[in-house]
């Protein structure tokens, strides 16, 4: 149906037929000079005659109510003429930016799809662990790239920082962050008096400072009360107190306080039984066990004798307990001094024996004098036994005559053997003279066929042989 038409002052409709005749032969004509677009704001009058003229003044309405007034096209025919709709401007530049307004809002629509598919808001990672940074870049198709550094406010694998936070990053992009070391190990801390700290003191310390390799190590005591210091010790001994840094490890410990256990151990009776099987025994249920060892005639070697704790009572871990361990037989020292030095060497049985016979100035010829080990020493198979050494008298060294019978050269050997080598320290000291003897030969002595105290010294004459017989015989009867 065609559009409403306005009509002028003029342009009744009492005759639309014969108007529609008219103006037809004009239609097809203008049909082919104007585009289709243009046809459609065309409006068809009647045909005016020359002597009534349109006064498009008169014609004209209220600006308020009216609209513009139309533009005037006149045809080739001087009595037909052509209006434009005024309006239709308008709609088509209103039908072009709504088609423009839909396609832009297309277009965003396209691109917000776009960018929501290939963008992804990234969180504030913060304070939170690396282990959620990974977890959420996996997911997301974000690099990351993590740059660790030493923080003391920031445990070990915190986020320190992130370069985009709560803002929205392309996927495929690198997403850095900040994450935290912990403390630096290389920092030098300085050590408080641990012996003057109670143990929550010490733990306080350890949390504050972060020292996390020193270790707090508690353990009883029968000496150091609950709670209390009892030692410290840094694992690497070239390390001083003094230049102790966070990466040393050490060990602090406290007391525990002394430790009760209740009574409820059986005590076996190991008389008989041997030393391992008391061993296992107290090993087994935590009992300190001392062990002595005594010579025994009836019990063999490596059995208990007897035991401090008897059979029945209960015990408790960490008590003690002593048990007594056979050595076997024991062999004995005697007492030398009621044998003869004949009698000595086969009265120890067992035991090795060497006798010796020494000059002494006091105690008679065939008397004891010492022997190396007590009297009543007992000794068993598994000590080492020394070698006893007995001592008898030879009485006081008794010098023999020496003169016109012995050379200066064997006075050494006989001194040693007759009486040094004896106990007896006897020395002697030569001098020379003139004399028809044989040149070298013991020609006067000090003391000779008597008995001398141990520590004597001998003068002892040599003879220089210079002088002939007959001299000799004069010089004799003149003395």
């Amino acid at each position: 149906m065609s559009p409403a038409v306005p009509f002028g002052p003029k342009n009744k409709q009492e005759a639309p037929q014969e108007t529609a005749q008219q103006v037809r032969p004009v239609k097809e004509t203008q049909k082919q000079k104007r585009e289709p677009e243009e046809l459609d704001g065309l409006i068809y009058t009647k045909k005016r005659t020359k002597k009534k003229k349109f006064d498009s003044k008169k014609e004209t309405t209220p600006k308020q109510t009216a609209p513009e007034p139309a533009s005037v096209n006149v045809s080739k025919n001087p009595d037909e003429f052509v209006e434009t709709d005024p309006t239709y401007k308008n709609k088509r530049r209103r039908k072009f930016i709504f088609i423009g307004l839909g396609s832009a809002a297309a277009a965003a629509l396209l691109f917000f799809g776009y960018y929501q598919l290939t963008h992804v808001k990234v969180p504030d990672f913060e304070g939170k662990e690396l282990s959620e940074v990974r977890e959420w870049t996996a997911e997301n198709g974000v690099k990351l790239q993590v740059e660790q550094k030493y923080d003391f406010d920031k445990e070990a694998n915190l986020v320190i920082h992130q370069t985009v936070k709560n803002k929205k990053i392309k996927k495929g992009k690198e997403l850095v962050v900040d994450a935290s070391l912990g403390a630096d190990p290389e920092e030098q801390i300085t050590l408080p008096e641990f012996k003057e700290m109670k143990i929550n003191d010490a733990k306080k310390w350890i949390t504050e400072k972060k020292a996390d390799n020193l270790a707090i190590i508690e353990e009883y005591s029968d000496k150091v009360a609950a709670g209390d210091f009892v030692k410290f010790e840094i694992t690497n001994k070239d390390v001083k107190a003094e230049e102790y840094k966070r990466k040393d490890k050490a060990k602090l410990y406290f007391s525990k306080g002394k430790e009760v256990f209740e009574k409820n151990i059986s005590m076996p009776d190991f008389a008989g039984k041997t030393k391992e099987e008391a061993t296992e025994w107290a090993k087994k249920n935590e009992i300190t066990l001392k062990t002595e060892e005594a010579d025994s005639d009836k019990i063999e070697a490596g059995k208990v004798i007897s035991q401090s704790v008897s059979k029945d009572p209960k015990v408790a871990k960490r008590d003690s307990m002593t048990i007594t361990v056979s050595t076997g037989k024991a062999m004995i020292v005697p007492d030398f001094s009621q044998f003869t030095a004949e009698e000595a060497e086969g009265k120890a049985e067992g035991l090795q024996v060497q006798v010796k016979q020494l000059y002494n100035n006091t105690v008679p010829y065939g008397r004891f004098i010492s022997q190396s080990v007590e009297s009543g020493r007992k000794f068993t198979e598994k000590d080492d036994k020394p070698v006893i050494q007995v001592v008898y008298s030879s009485g006081k060294p008794y010098i023999k005559d020496l003169r016109d019978s012995t050379l200066e050269g064997d006075l050494q050997k006989i001194f040693y053997d007759e009486y040094q080598s004896k106990g007896a320290n006897i020395s002697y000291q030569v001098y020379y003279v003139d004399s028809t003897v044989t040149k070298g030969t013991v020609v006067k002595m000090s003391n000779y066929n008597e008995f001398v105290p141990i520590d004597s010294v001998i003068q002892i004459g040599i003879s220089k042989g210079n002088l002939k017989p007959e001299a000799n015989k004069d010089t004799e009867s003149s003395d």
